[in-house]
């Protein structure tokens, strides 16, 4: 029976239910609600009489009902929100087992209408006093039905239901819970009940939820009694989620493996209707159930079922009991299933109990002498599954494969803790890799404090396997300083005060390793012991992995354990090592350990090697860390410095310059102006352009006689300027001696690109059109991109010379087109738009790229024809990549005036 099908009986049920016994009445519309409904008198109870009218519900008890009418009786309030609704509002007489009588006032909230029977309706139970108890009318519960509250899976709502007896009705109020279902289907849980000796509702009521069409329907089991128990298996399958009452709350005892405890039914009477419902997993097929009824240590008012139902969500199942279990020696019974069945969810609902005489078989009357407390209990359920007798290890083993079996062992190891994780590590290296990725699934399942020793292992193995070598190679020399050409000098010395040196390409990902990553850093801080350890002493690939991971998870943590390891790490492992220290040390939650590792004594014990990369690892940052400028010092001011100190203190003394440390700031100036190393001063070079005091020691730099300072002084001039930054007065000009004089193309190509990003000068420009008859192509694009950049529209004609000059290079050409379009030249749109076209056939790469650049000059001028001009390039035959570039020059923004 499918799942819809069974939701479809329970609606229908409760429709019946909610139903009025066979002398009910519904009024349907508002004119018929004018007449009143009158409940006759019963045995011990007045007669009422109701009405519903404008004035709202008028209610009046009376001796008897044959001259009982509302008139004179009392208006009973309502909320202010249901008073609209009264016009469609219903009045159904119920009739309790007793002969008593009362009324059930329902207003929907949309009206009466079918469509409109999903917004919840306001319910009043209302029933006239006792006979001798006075006159007022007993409201005996109103509120809103049917509406949810609460968030998505907590959602909660009221209900009211009446259930038909053999003779008369139950009237009972409780709630229907998103988190407390039979496996899908609604419960109604924590209900009172109308008592009809007192006309109160009594708390503590049980209620059979599954409709009697699907008990029905549901498929007949017998348990056997088994005088041994059967072979108990070394897992348990079933975890209890959620009961509808439990003794104590403690339903979690039903599944717990001992036999001392059981789950007991807390509801008056013998609890029918009331369940417990358990997690499954849908991968493992069950065959059966084991069932223990009475618990060895016994319960007080304990009862046997004579029948349950066991569900799923799509099927239910009717278990018979051959005896009373509560009259025999504790004995296990088994329940063997028609067929196989999978389920996520299981609920077992209690039916018919052997209970004790006396014991009502209905809402029962708590307290009565005629009716003691019954607990109906059961000590243990177990599913009976295929693996039945196997341990942790053998369920390991069938893990191989990855199969439907596999899968299914997977999923037992998953559910059955410590002993089953302890197993899957025992036994990981010994599967497959279905098999090892189904048991990373089982360690998942443990507390980190359990996984992690594992995960950081498999971290530490996986980055050894992954490991691949470097190349340590070092580029093309370049030539001596001073020597004339387009090649450039090299810096292997300081190259090699870096360690530096290529890494290979990355190795393709490794799932296990993935996995173990992630793990990792789901435990966070927890798996910080145990990376450490491999950090101290692991292989050089797998320190570098737990180094990284260990920065991630527990910055704090990490920064003294990467100290300690870099005392002795040298080459690539350092780098890396040293990396990871950056990341660690740039966090906040490392910034207490930080400011404590840079104090003199500490920092003093530590390696010089060791203290230099604390400087350099926390970057930017080290102005900021308390503590830090006096690091620096300390290292700084020793005497007779070695170059590779001299070469890695110029970016902490950068850092702490931008922060206002005035030792940094004359350090590096001194750095930049006097050390006898070139490497140095182009160190120095390099980090300076961020400082903007030391603009004007750039530009002296400038002029620097090492070829390799002057480049890093030129390039740290243009980033300071494109940053914004004021250069000292006399740039321009020392800049544009330098295009014009220096022996090195890319020196020249620098000037030119800094005089650039300057604001423009006259002195500046002219140099820059100067340099557009320097040798080299690459000075020549320097030189325009600056006029393009500056506008400088009063050299238009020595840019269009370029761009017209046909011997000329093509990438010069495109550039001066740019140039032109950035100057906003509408005398060349012309030439534009024949370039433009003929990329649509172009000979060689010379029309592609001219083509484009001049698509980008008209798309910045704009003219009004432009449209018209770029028709032809916007036809199907055109290529595609050509096409797109006129629809962007179409739709660019105009940059020109008109």
């Amino acid at each position: 029976m499918s799942c819809s099908r069974f939701r479809s009986l329970w609606l229908r049920a409760s429709a019946t239910a909610l139903a009025v016994a066979a002398s009910s009445t519904w009024l349907g519309d508002a004119a018929a609600q004018v007449a009143p409904v009158v409940l006759p008198h019963a045995a011990g109870q007045q007669a009422l009489a109701v009405r519903i009218d404008a004035r709202g519900i008028t209610a009046r008890a009376c001796p008897s009902a044959a001259a009982c009418a509302p008139d004179g009786g009392n208006v009973l309030a309502v909320p202010s929100e249901v008073a609209p609704l009264l016009g469609g509002a219903r009045v159904a007489p119920v009739t309790l087992a007793d002969g008593k009588h009362l009324a059930k006032v329902d207003a929907p909230a949309g009206g009466a209408s079918a469509a409109d029977a999903g917004r919840g309706s306001w319910v009043m139970l209302l029933a006239a006093p006792l006979a001798g108890k006075g006159t007022e009318p007993l409201v005996l519960w109103s509120g809103w039905t049917g509406v949810a509250t609460g968030e998505h899976g907590e959602g909660r709502s009221d209900a009211v239901v009446v259930e038909p007896l053999a003779s008369g009705s139950r009237v009972l109020v409780g709630q229907l819970r998103d988190d407390v279902t039979i496996c899908g289907r609604p419960a109604l849980v924590g209900a009172s009940e109308v008592d009809p000796r007192t006309m109160t509702l009594l708390k503590g009521a049980s209620y059979q939820n599954l409709p009697a069409e699907a008990r029905r329907a549901a498929g007949k089991v017998a348990a056997e009694r088994h005088d041994a128990d059967a072979a108990a298996p070394g897992f348990r399958l079933l975890r209890p989620t959620a009961a509808s009452s439990a003794v104590g709350k403690r339903f979690a005892e039903i599944a717990d493996g001992d036999p001392k405890t059981a789950w007991s039914e807390g509801k008056a009477g013998v609890g029918r209707g009331e369940f417990v419902s358990f997690s499954s997993a849908d991968e493992v097929g069950i065959t059966g159930f084991g069932l223990r009824i009475k618990p060895t240590e016994g319960v007080e008012g304990g009862a046997a079922p004579r029948t349950l139902f066991v569900a799923t969500p799509d099927r239910l199942f009717q278990v018979s009991l051959p005896e009373d279990a509560w009259l025999k020696e504790p004995a296990s019974y088994e329940v063997k299933l028609p067929e196989e069945i999978r389920a996520s969810c299981v609920a077992v609902v209690l039916d018919e109990a052997y209970a004790p005489r006396g014991a009502q078989a209905g809402g029962g009357e708590r307290g009565s002498p005629s009716a003691p407390e019954v607990r109906v209990t059961i000590a243990e359920i177990t599913a009976r599954t295929a693996f039945d007798g196997q341990g942790p290890a053998a369920l390991v083993g069938a893990l191989a494969g990855g199969g439907e079996r596999a899968r299914a062992a997977a999923a037992l190891l998953a559910r059955s803790g410590p002993e089953a994780v302890e197993a899957a590590i025992a036994g990981y290296d010994r599967l497959d890799p279905a098999g090892r990725q189904l048991a990373a699934g089982v360690i998942d399942t443990a507390p980190c404090a359990v996984q992690i020793p594992f995960f950081t292992a498999r971290l530490a193995s996986g980055a050894a396997a992954a490991a691949r070598p470097t190349s340590g190679a070092a580029g093309a020399a370049r030539p001596a300083s001073g020597a004339a050409g387009a090649a450039r000098p090299t810096s292997g010395a300081a190259g090699a005060a870096l360690g530096g040196g290529r890494r290979a390409a990355p190795a393709e990902p490794d799932p296990e390793l993935h996995h173990a990553r992630d793990r990792i850093r789901r435990c966070g801080r927890a798996a910080a012991p145990a990376l450490a350890e491999v950090v101290k002493g692991g292989a050089a690939a797998a320190r570098v992995a737990a180094a990284r991971e260990l920065a991630l998870v527990a910055p704090a943590e990490a920064v003294p354990a990467l100290l300690d390891a870099l005392a002795g790490a040298r080459g690539a492992t350092r780098r890396e090592l040293r990396a990871a220290l950056a990341t660690a040390a740039r966090s906040e939650r490392a910034a207490p350990v930080v400011e404590e590792e840079v104090q003199l004594d500490r920092l003093r014990a530590r390696p010089e090697d060791a203290q230099l990369d604390l400087l350099r690892a926390l970057g930017p940052s080290l102005g900021r860390v308390k503590g830090g400028g006096a690091a620096f010092q300390a290292l700084a001011s020793a005497t007779g410095a070695p170059f590779a100190r001299r070469y890695l203190l110029q970016a902490p003394a950068a850092a702490l310059a931008r922060a206002g440390e005035g030792p940094a700031e004359a350090y590096l100036r001194a750095s930049l102006r006097k050390d006898a190393d070139a490497h140095v001063r182009l160190r120095a070079a390099e980090v300076a352009a961020d400082v903007p005091s030391l603009a004007p020691d750039l530009l002296a730099a400038a002029s620097d006689p090492d070829v390799r300072v002057r480049e890093a002084a030129i390039v740290a001039l243009s980033r300071a300027a494109s940053a914004g930054a004021k250069l000292p007065a006399g740039a321009a000009e020392a800049l544009a001696a330098r295009l014009a004089s220096d022996p090195w193309t890319f020196i020249r190509g620098g000037a030119a690109l800094a005089i650039g990003a300057m604001p423009a000068t006259a002195a500046g420009d002219r140099a820059l059109v100067g340099a557009l008859d320097d040798a080299s192509p690459e000075v020549r694009r320097s030189a325009l991109d600056g006029l393009g950049a500056h506008r400088a529209t009063a050299h238009i004609e020595a840019v269009r010379d370029r761009a017209e000059d046909k011997e000329e290079d093509v990438e010069v050409r495109a550039r001066a087109i740019l140039a032109l379009g950035a100057m906003c030249d509408t005398a060349s749109v012309d030439l534009w738009t024949r370039l433009a076209l003929r990329a649509k056939a172009p000979v060689g790469e010379r029309d592609q790229r001219l083509g484009s650049a001049a698509l980008a000059a008209l798309g910045a001028v704009h003219p009004a024809d432009l449209p018209a001009r770029l028709k032809p390039l916007l036809d199907k035959d055109t290529p595609h990549g050509l096409r797109e570039t006129a629809r962007a020059a179409l739709s660019a923004t105009p940059q020109c005036r008109r």
